[in-house]
């Protein structure tokens, strides 16, 4: 997916000389913060958003979220553009929001490795960056530090979408090399296969934002998913879960529904929660401009640190 500014192409080769620019940190965010979130999202998905036939996707695509048929989604590539201008922006300034709390903020001034599943559609790494505007605010053009490591994985590529963000979001706000670095990779985490364990291990910050949800409703790999996380988070690095504050994040146990922060509260011998909320509300400012509807949303939030 290519993205373009004034009919000028932004692609991840060029990223129109970000490199070549000076950053401005937080100023780089302008005036309002969440518009200019959605001004970046507006460039990496203007071309989705002319398809001719995009309505008719989308609405194909929240028949299959209804019948929870998710595979039909992401496994076809058609949808991905769709879905990422639909469904990012709230999540993205949502993330943006929590990534701006002084205990995440005090993380990104570190530079850290994060590990980010289930973030190809690019919510974590439109929101997190825009956050590391506000960290990095005071670093200027300082070579000397290394980067914050901004990986993302996914089960399918999202390769085409993660680059057309990135493309924008060095135009925008002028982040480069220097300050942060994007990855990603695919793998299934209902396999958990040997790469997504050696990337826990090496994280300085793992996240799992709206994804327990969708991937982990089945106790079983919602078990397995919470061992991984015991075995493999290093001691001293940070786990973020961030979910539906709803009945949507449930796992059913028995004849019991727990909400998926239960099982990492109950294991205080690994855990130590540092940011704890079960209910908190984001809402975006009034008077927004982007093509499609913004919407509201209530999520909980647990950062636990690894013992």
């Amino acid at each position: 997916m290519t993205s373009t500014v004034n009919g000028t192409a932004l692609s991840s080769s060029n990223d129109l000389g970000a490199s070549k620019v000076v950053f401005h940190g937080k100023p780089a965010l302008g005036k309002n913060h969440q518009q200019s979130i959605l001004s970046v999202l507006r460039i990496a998905c203007a071309d989705a958003m002319k398809q001719p036939d995009f309505s008719e996707k989308l609405q194909a695509i929240k028949r299959r979220f209804y019948d929870r048929d998710f595979d039909g989604i992401f496994l076809d590539p058609a949808n991905l553009p769709v879905y990422t201008a639909q469904y990012v922006p709230r999540r993205a300034l949502c993330y943006y929001e929590v990534f701006s709390t002084p205990e995440l903020q005090s993380l990104l001034r570190e530079r850290p490795q994060i590990y980010c599943l289930g973030a190809g559609s690019g919510s974590e790494l439109v929101g997190i960056s825009a956050a590391s505007c506000i960290a990095l605010d005071d670093s200027g053009e300082d070579t000397t530090q290394k980067p914050i490591i901004l990986h993302s994985q996914d089960y399918t590529d999202w390769k085409p979408i993660l680059d057309s963000l990135s493309s924008a979001i060095r135009y925008k706000w002028k982040l480069n090399d220097q300050h942060i670095e994007y990855k990603f990779s695919i793998g299934n985490l209902l396999d958990m296969p040997t790469e997504i364990k050696q990337h826990i291990s090496s994280a300085s910050l793992v996240t799992a934002m709206f994804v327990f949800n969708e991937l982990f409703a089945d106790k079983a790999n919602a078990m397995e998913f919470v061992k991984t996380m015991v075995k493999f988070l290093r001691p001293g690095a940070f786990f973020l879960l961030v979910d539906s504050a709803g009945s949507f994040s449930s796992v059913k146990v028995g004849k019991k529904n727990y909400m998926s922060y239960m099982f990492f509260d109950s294991l205080g011998q690994f855990f130590e929660p540092v940011l704890s909320d079960n209910s908190r509300w984001f809402r975006h400012v009034p008077g927004l401009e982007y093509p499609l509807s913004i919407e509201n949303m209530r999520y909980f939030i647990r950062l636990y640190r690894r013992k």
